[in-house]
Parts: structure tokens; C-alpha cells; sequence
């Protein structure tokens, strides 16, 4: 079971490792539409960077709450060890 919970630890921090990288592109692109604040092209990437990040963030809450349903079902069967 525990291995289980390890596959939610590493989807959490991949998860978390492309918001960062998502968050450094979008910084990108926010500095370049200073500079041209009608570019269709950088709206166009804003918002698919957007729609990523927001992927991204349901990926990891879904994680999350695996983990946590995992991480729960192992210390039941822990307690159960030491209760029979």
C-alpha cells in the first residue's frame, strides 16, 4: 500500500514542478504584452498557458486527495496490526 502513496507524492511534486515552470512563462508573457498590449499571438499563449495552469492545479488537488485517501487506508491497516 505504501508504494501507492508514493506514485501520489511524485504526481504532487511533478505537478508542482510544471506550476512553477507554467507561472515563469506566463510571467514571460505578462512582460512582453507591457510592451505590445494587442499582440494576438502572446493572447493566444496567455491563454493556453492559462488553461495548462488550471489543468495542472486539478491534476495536483486530485493528487492531493488520493494521497490523502491512501495515506489513510495505510494507517487503518497499520492499526489493525497492532489490534489483532
Amino acid at each position: 500500500m505504501k508504494d501507492n502513496c508514493q506514485q501520489y507524492k511524485q504526481e504532487i511534486e511533478k505537478a508542482k514542478e510544471t506550476i512553477g515552470l507554467l507561472e515563469g512563462e506566463l510571467h514571460e508573457i505578462r512582460l512582453k504584452l507591457k510592451n505590445s498590449p494587442n499582440n494576438a499571438i502572446l493572447m493566444q499563449e496567455m491563454k493556453r498557458v492559462t488553461l495548462d495552469m488550471t489543468i495542472t492545479l486539478n491534476e495536483l488537488e486530485h493528487s492531493q486527495n488520493s494521497l490523502d485517501r491512501c495515506m489513510m487506508e495505510y494507517s487503518r491497516i497499520d492499526e489493525s496490526k497492532y489490534n489483532d
